[in-house]
C-alpha cells in the first residue's frame, strides 16, 4: 500500500482507506449522497487515469468523479478481518 495518500484520486488500485475529511462543505455534501463520510472505510477497485476512481464500500461499488476524488482526504487503512465463526 502507498502510505503517502493524500487525497482519494492519489489512491492506488487496491488500496484501502479511510476518509479523513473534504476540501469544502460542498465537498462533504456531495460525499455524503454517495455514503462516504469522515471515517468511512473504503476500498479502492480501479483509479482510470483522467477518469473517475472506482471504490467499493460495503460490497456497493460507486464511481467517483476525478474532481470529487482530488477534494476528499484519506489516509491508508488495513482491510477489514473477516468475521469468524463462533464455536458456541
Amino acid at each position: 500500500m502507498n502510505d503517502k495518500v493524500r487525497t482519494l484520486a492519489e489512491a492506488k488500485d487496491g488500496d484501502w482507506l479511510i476518509v479523513t475529511g473534504t476540501s469544502d462543505n460542498d465537498v462533504k455534501w456531495q460525499a455524503l449522497r454517495f455514503g462516504i463520510g469522515e471515517g468511512s472505510l473504503i476500498q479502492v477497485q480501479k483509479n482510470i487515469p483522467k477518469g473517475p476512481v472506482i471504490i467499493s464500500k460495503k460490497h456497493v461499488e460507486i464511481a467517483i468523479g476525478r474532481e470529487l476524488a482530488k477534494s476528499v482526504t484519506v489516509d491508508p487503512a488495513q482491510p477489514p478481518r473477516a468475521k469468524q465463526k463462533s464455536d458456541g
